[in-house]
């Protein structure tokens, strides 16, 4: 086997290592964002050549600091998972606290394409699904398929 095949196989091996490493580096905090079950996938509004669009949806529990999350909270955030970026987009996630039973439904809202709502759901394990539409500017507004999640808050 030669040499730079070696370098190869071990670089194939040891970089996703030393990726996780540094991404899990730091102080012990709150998870990092959890994606819902997949992205929500728009299908049938074609843009720049393509028939679909992928919207990634993550929650995110707390306590953490940045960004500011509580206990019993949930950060949930979604932004565009692959090109083409539509032009605009409304994301709604309803959610259920299956220990307490408390429920809601909140609009995400902030500086487009990356929307987010932090939302108090009390503490416990926590389903939500993510839907909304999407619109490409060149074509008529289209639903994003629902993307559902378990959390734990």
């Amino acid at each position: 086997m030669t040499a730079a095949r070696i370098a190869h196989r071990t670089a194939v091996v040891a970089f996703p290592l030393a990726a996780a490493a540094l991404l899990t580096a730091g102080p012990a905090g709150a998870d990092p964002p959890h994606p819902f079950g997949g992205p929500a996938l728009t299908i049938g509004c074609p843009n720049q050549g393509s028939l679909m669009s992928l919207t990634a949806l993550t929650g995110q529990s707390g306590p953490e600091a940045v960004p500011p999350i509580a206990d019993g909270d949930i950060r949930f955030e979604s932004h565009p998972a692959a090109p083409p970026i539509p032009a605009a987009a409304q994301v709604t996630v309803a959610w259920v606290n299956t220990d307490s039973g408390r429920s809601g439904i909140v609009n995400l809202g902030g500086v487009y394409p990356f929307l987010s709502a932090t939302v108090n759901t009390g503490v416990g394990n926590v389903v939500a699904t993510a839907f909304g539409s999407i619109n490409f500017g060149s074509s008529p507004i289209c639903q994003a398929n629902p993307a559902i999640g378990t959390f734990i808050a």
